[in-house]
């Protein structure tokens, strides 16, 4: 079982930094090289910020057409679709995303950033029922269940050491922390179980109300220096 976005999520999970290299032998460049084909384009020193601002407009556009065209098509999108779906030619698409895969990874970063930032400075349990309603309401979530279910097959597996899911860990942690709670890794649980069984909107509710009421009250010195310890690392 395996797709890009299966693999994005799903890779291995291996301490950070580690090297699956054998002694006496360079690491591996697959990781980082997959990040840079994804990574948004960087401008240089001395370059106007109008240029960036545009290259930014541009990469947006981008994503905002991939994600479309994995809505009709699902995770077997070409790059030729996507600059069609995103009215630009493919030789700018190719400017910004080196391939199929580095767009997919783009995508579902970009989609978890913004349910991330959308739930910021929410009451927690406001911010979670939402959360959790843009999950099981995600248009690119439900074209993928609907067309390739087994992506989302293992999805109820957390690895926080792969991209999208440190993006959620950290949106989420910083959420708990300014509630006064602790609980993340059965937040996450509990959020990514409506990618795979999306609940109605009334049982949303009634289901925050229950978790956090659930989730440890944590002091305020100790938020204070968890949040210090994120800040600095």
């Amino acid at each position: 079982m395996s797709g890009p976005l299966f693999d994005t999520l799903f890779r291995p999970t291996t301490q950070p930094g580690a090297s699956s290299a054998p002694p006496g032998q360079p690491a591996r460049a697959d990781a980082a090289e997959r990040d840079l084909a994804s990574a948004p384009p960087q401008r240089t020193a001395g370059s106007h910020t109008r240029a960036g601002n545009a290259m930014a407009r541009t990469r947006a556009a981008l994503l905002s057409g991939a994600a479309r065209a994995v809505e009709a098509t699902g995770l077997k999108i070409t790059m030729s679709q996507v600059a069609a779906a995103a009215g630009v030619a493919k030789a700018t698409l190719y400017n910004h995303f080196r391939t199929r895969d580095a767009v997919l990874d783009a995508v579902l970063l970009d989609q978890v950033s913004r349910l991330v930032d959308a739930q910021a400075d929410k009451p927690l349990e406001t911010a979670l029922a939402d959360a959790a309603r843009a999950i099981a309401d995600n248009p690119v979530r439900r074209a993928v269940a609907r067309l390739e279910p087994a992506a989302l097959a293992g999805l109820g597996r957390i690895d926080t050491t792969a991209p999208a899911w440190q993006i959620a860990h950290t949106g989420v942690a910083a959420a708990l922390d300014a509630a006064g709670r602790g609980g993340t890794d059965t937040v996450l649980r509990w959020l990514a179980s409506f990618i795979l069984t999306p609940a109605a909107h009334d049982s949303i509710a009634a289901d925050v109300a229950v978790l956090v009421a659930g989730l440890p009250r944590v002091a305020a010195r100790a938020v204070d220096a968890h949040v210090e310890q994120a800040r600095s690392a």
